[in-house]
């Protein structure tokens, strides 16, 4: 666990050519151990893992907005393929990250390749939890590929349409957040709603999720928003453009020398 109120809003991001950073209860009361955990939420938590990460292979393409109050919008462009616990990003635009890659292993092992330095570089642990490219959702909220191998859960609320599952980071996982708080659609048990917390307890993001389209049994949300209460509400919109599930993606794509090819 890594996240506390200290990465806000002067936290270090950056590293070069426009490539910013890469990627629980409020009020500080005491965050609940692993033993509080119940059958039921884990239960929840495992049904949430075969809604979400079912596909064998997926490829997405976003179109992005940035915005942070009094500036401008900034609009950019992405493809992310993804196979297994692995992930292989790209930016399409605008042209100052276009080029831009990044490869995801595993929660502690990413790289990226970076135009301007027309090098491969290792990500290293302690920005991983940084705005990725400028964005709001930072790359190891985005390298997440079970939630169950990283929290326990509890149940807070079930109206039969709606859960909400209080998930605790579990002891010496690679888990980004002490807490988080899931609002799950019970019919399919896809979340559209992950409220981040820190170590000490703090609110610092939201994640929504929206507007799910389904192939067959594979479901997926056309619209992704997260806001980052540590930078003033500033907010990240993705919105869905492109979608394939379990077409051949080759397993070439999620190496290193792929990240310099077409380069």
């Amino acid at each position: 666990m890594k996240r506390d109120a200290s990465n806000g809003p002067g936290r270090r991001q950056v590293l070069a050519a426009g490539f910013i950073g890469l990627s629980a209860l409020v009020g500080g009361a005491m965050l609940p151990s692993e033993a509080h955990a119940d059958e039921k939420g884990d239960k929840a938590i495992a049904a949430v893992d075969g809604a979400v990460f079912k596909a064998k292979t997926q490829y997405f393409e976003y179109d992005g907005t940035i915005r942070t109050p009094d500036k401008s919008d900034r609009k950019l462009s992405l493809a992310v393929y993804m196979k297994g616990d692995k992930r292989f990003s790209e930016f399409l635009a605008p042209s100052d990250v276009k080029g831009t890659k990044v490869l995801v292993l595993s929660p502690s092992q990413m790289y990226v390749y970076l135009p301007a330095f027309k090098k491969v570089r290792r990500i290293a642990s302690h920005v991983t939890d940084q705005g990725f490219m400028g964005m709001n959702f930072a790359q190891d909220e985005m390298s997440i590929t079970s939630y169950s191998k990283m929290y326990t859960g509890t149940v807070a609320s079930d109206d039969g349409k709606v859960m909400k599952i209080n998930m605790t980071a579990k002891k010496d996982s690679e888990a980004p957040y002490a807490k988080v708080e899931m609002t799950v659609e019970k019919a399919r048990m896809l979340p559209t709603e992950l409220k981040y917390f820190s170590d000490s307890g703090t609110h610092v993001k939201t994640e929504t999720r929206t507007n799910y389209t389904c192939e067959k049994e594979f479901c997926s949300p056309t619209e992704l928003k997260m806001v980052d209460h540590t930078k003033n509400n500033q907010s990240t919109t993705l919105v869905r453009k492109a979608w394939k599930v379990n077409h051949d993606i080759p397993d070439s794509r999620f190496t290193k020398r792929a990240l310099e090819e077409g380069s």
